[in-house]
């Protein structure tokens, strides 16, 4: 019997599984009240939490775009996990970068991956223009 190739299919399994489980844990969250309620306050109608690590390759590409969109709105948070720990496990973070979009503190959507940056925009567009209706 060839053991290599039943360790590499079984490795392979074990590998699917982890990145599975990391991708749909983003779901668990998608409807449940803000975790982090006390930053911003009750009275934001929006917020994004943007998490990311220094260390994170995808990270450094989208974190100075980011960053410059929290200087400009209060309702965007840049998150470090490797200094804001509790935040991170708060929202159940498990990879980098992860954004999470709240809305009326009720979690809306939870993505994963460099995506983050043009879902942001786009989500910031889209609440502008909610305020704007209203």
């Amino acid at each position: 019997m060839n053991y290599s190739a039943v360790f590499a299919l079984g490795a392979g399994i074990v590998v699917l599984i982890y990145f599975a489980r990391i991708y749909l844990s983003r779901f668990k969250l998608i409807g449940e009240p803000n975790p982090a309620r006390n930053i911003g306050g009750e009275s934001q109608p929006w917020q994004v939490f943007y998490f990311y690590s220094p260390r994170c390759g995808a990270c450094k590409k989208i974190t100075p775009a980011i960053e410059e969109h929290a200087k400009h709105h209060e309702q965007v948070n840049a998150v470090d996990v490797s200094t804001d720990l509790a935040l991170a496990q708060k929202f159940n973070i498990r990879t980098t970068p992860t954004v999470v979009f709240v809305e009326k503190n009720i979690v809306s959507d939870v993505l994963l991956g460099t995506s983050a940056l043009q879902a942001i925009n786009d989500f910031i567009q889209a609440q502008k223009n909610k305020a704007g209706n209203d």
